[in-house]
C-alpha cells in the first residue's frame, strides 16, 4: 500500500524541483557565460548550485510537511 503522505511530499519536492531548475538553470548559464568559464567551469559550477538548492529545497519541505503534520 502507499503512504499518501510521504507520496505526497515527494510529488510536492519534484515538482517544486522541476520550478526551481529552470531559472536557476539558465542564470548559472548566463552567468558563467558572462565571466568567460569553461565548460568544465560551467559543469562543476552547476553542480555545486543545484546540489545547494536542493538540499535547501528538500530542508523546507520537509520542514513544511514535518509541522503540518504536527499540527494535525
Amino acid at each position: 500500500m502507499v503512504d499518501k503522505e510521504v507520496f505526497l511530499e515527494s510529488t510536492a519536492d519534484v515538482v517544486l524541483g522541476i520550478i526551481i531548475a529552470l531559472p536557476v538553470s539558465y542564470l548559472c548559464l548566463v552567468v558563467t557565460q558572462k565571466l568567460g568559464f569553461t565548460l568544465m567551469g560551467i559543469s562543476i559550477t552547476q553542480t555545486i548550485v543545484f546540489t545547494i538548492v536542493a538540499f535547501l529545497r528538500k530542508y523546507a519541505v520537509r520542514l513544511w510537511f514535518k509541522n503540518k503534520n504536527a499540527g494535525s
